[in-house]
């Protein structure tokens, strides 16, 4: 259903420019999540000052005035844990510089464990089409700790310890 969900969106009639370039940007962000032999692509996506939070976490990845290099490098560390992860749309609303989504994710480990997932994000992009704001829902995932992650994760964790109390 994603190629179908976002078809409706980028059709409705009363879209105004910006929605309508948003939208884009939100379908090419989620096949760039993808694009693990690209990963750095998915990252400039983001402007340099942006906002990555998991609200029901409480746990900033990247915050407005520090660095986002930490997330950055969290990013391409995936690359060492993964060898395949995918998003699909499932919904898709516009409102002037946001984007409303719902993801489908399907992700397997290099050892070939698959597992499926979803989550719900609110993208706000920027005048030069970057996402300064990345708000998403991630339902049953407990707050990341240093100890507890996978050895690619750890010294972001460790980094991103100092912007979350």
């Amino acid at each position: 259903m994603s190629e179908d969900a976002y078809e409706a969106a980028i059709s409705a009639p009363n879209l105004t420019a910006e929605e309508k370039r948003n939208l884009e940007l939100t379908k090419a962000w989620s096949v760039a999540y993808g694009d693990l032999d690209n990963i750095e692509h998915f990252c400039d996506l983001y402007a340099d000052s942006t906002e990555i939070y998991t609200p029901l976490q409480d746990w900033y990845y990247a915050k407005q005035g520090h660095s986002n290099q930490p997330w950055r490098d969290g990013e391409i560390g995936i690359t060492e844990l993964f060898g395949h992860r995918e998003e699909k749309i499932v919904s898709i609303l516009a409102q002037g510089d946001t984007v409303a989504v719902q993801m489908a994710v399907e992700i397997t480990s290099k050892e070939g464990q698959s597992r499926t997932g979803a989550f719900a994000a609110f993208l706000k992009f920027d005048a030069d089409g970057k996402i300064t704001s990345d708000h998403s829902f991630l339902g049953r995932h407990p707050r990341p700790t240093a100890d507890q992650g996978p050895p690619a994760y750890r010294a972001m964790i460790e980094k991103l310890q100092e912007i979350n109390p």
